[in-house]
């Protein structure tokens, strides 16, 4: 009962489940887990809104990920897919190179917390278990929380209807078979699966119950443009479109968490301080004091839900439950609070998992947001895109976009501009900045 009034204080506050075993990466492994299923199962109902129900198909690649993390395997399932222990050793080195990294993560995981890199459609895989009384590795959630379910109902209820099109196009591509030789081997792998049912057709109901909030968040909207964005940006490498989806969307999905627990609060706009300096200064502390109260927003959001709902309760079974959970605990609020910065750190949008931590873009959370912010194709000067990402982000991280909003009193002026520079040598050196002179630089979503 206990569980399942946390469940419900969750999604009623966020229209979708949160929880911190599906941080970060997990959201869009679910995502693209859903739009491979969906196209093996039929194509043209990609992305379709009048489904009621999505449906689609589940592999679980468990063969090829108990091989990668070196876990025991029954004779059984090798005989006739790998011949001899020289083979075996040459899969495992090739699968563990493979293997997302969740930073933070003290141990080596298990098989079932271990997930192909889906650098090409072969590689794509479900979730996947032990399920208890049942032999061996069986298809079901474990890590997979509905994030994935939740920005696949975002992109299929684009009101944008060609947007939503080109949008099922690029996805399409991008999960399509690969017919490379490591597509090859994975297929041969996936063929040895033990898990059973895989050719089913699976009914995701929580898919359709998920509710998106576009008329109180704007990032279900930067979620279905960024989307669009990067996987129509055909002149990069396949792989490289892959990575910026990997860290997009579960930022969409952080963002869209605390933008959700502000408004619930009658709080202003989040402003997010980005910080690239070396050094310790009075930005950074600002960042690092910011990350402190968005956690506490998601914490006090929570328990505010939770109290409305007691009020409202018609049993006093019901308004106790949720009474128990009207007050700040880790067992109540620590889950989806958790959330929400594991998942910035995963994405490199946190200096590190630990610690003392601010707002940071590492590499490959820079070239998401810009590949998510900028049409395929566009450039546009390096202050005007500091000012779009305000804009549009609430990120702020030059002196120009501070001084015009007011958010130089407690920082001097000086330590942006050096954050500036900072930002733009950053740009320069991942290839989506051109720098012409002191005073014109240009940011591109293409590497140059």
């Amino acid at each position: 009962m206990a569980d399942r009034a946390k469940a419900e204080v969750v999604w009623d506050l966020f229209g979708v489940n949160i929880a911190q075993q599906g941080r970060g990466f997990y959201v869009p492994l679910e995502l693209l887990a859903i739009v491979r299923g969906v196209v093996e199962l039929d194509p043209d109902q990609l992305l379709d809104p009048d489904v009621k129900t999505v449906q689609y198909k589940r592999s679980s690649h468990d063969l090829a990920r108990r091989i990668a993390v070196g876990a025991e395997i029954e004779t059984s399932a090798l005989v006739g897919a790998i011949d001899g222990d020289r083979a075996l050793d040459t899969l495992h080195a090739l699968t563990s190179s493979l293997l997302v990294e969740i930073p933070g993560r003290r141990s080596a995981p298990t098989w079932f917390n271990a997930h192909l890199y889906p650098f090409v459609g072969e590689l794509i895989h479900y979730d996947a278990v032990y399920r208890r009384g049942k032999a061996g590795p069986w298809i079901e959630r474990y890590t997979f929380r509905d994030g994935g379910g939740w920005a696949y109902n975002v992109l299929r209820n684009d009101p944008d209807n060609e947007r939503r099109k080109a949008t099922a196009a690029g996805l399409r591509e991008l999960v399509a078979d690969s017919r490379t030789p490591l597509g090859r081997v994975a297929e041969s792998l996936k063929a040895h699966d033990s898990a059973p049912n895989s050719n089913e057709v699976y009914s995701d109901e929580s898919e359709g119950e998920t509710v998106v909030f576009d008329n109180i968040s704007p990032w279900p909207e930067h979620l279905r443009r960024g989307v669009k964005y990067i996987v129509t940006r055909t002149s990069v490498p396949k792989a490289t479109r892959i990575e910026s989806l990997m860290h997009w969307v579960p930022y969409c999905l952080a963002r869209h968490q605390l933008h959700l627990s502000r408004h619930s609060l009658n709080l202003d706009r989040e402003v997010v301080f980005i910080d690239f300096s070396r050094d310790a200064s009075a930005l950074r502390r600002r960042s690092q004091n910011a990350l402190d109260g968005f956690r506490k927003d998601i914490v006090n959001a929570l328990v505010e839900r939770a109290r409305q709902k007691a009020s409202a309760a018609e049993s006093s079974v019901d308004r106790e439950k949720y009474e128990r959970l009207a007050r700040p605990s880790t067992s109540s609020t620590g889950s989806p609070r958790s959330f929400f910065s594991e998942s910035l750190a995963a994405v490199g949008a946190l200096n590190s998992t630990a610690g003392r931590r601010h707002f940071t873009f590492k590499p490959p959370m820079l070239e998401a947001i810009v590949a998510a912010t900028l049409e395929p194709g566009h450039e546009v000067e390096f202050f005007a895109f500091c000012r779009k990402i305000f804009e549009e982000y609430g990120i702020v991280i030059d002196e120009r976009t501070a001084s015009e909003h007011n958010l130089t009193i407690d920082v001097d002026g000086s330590e942006f501009r050096r954050n500036a520079v900072a930002f733009r040598d950053r740009l320069l050196a991942t290839g989506l900045l051109t720098h012409y002179s002191d005073t014109t630089s240009i940011v591109h979503g293409e590497h140059r």
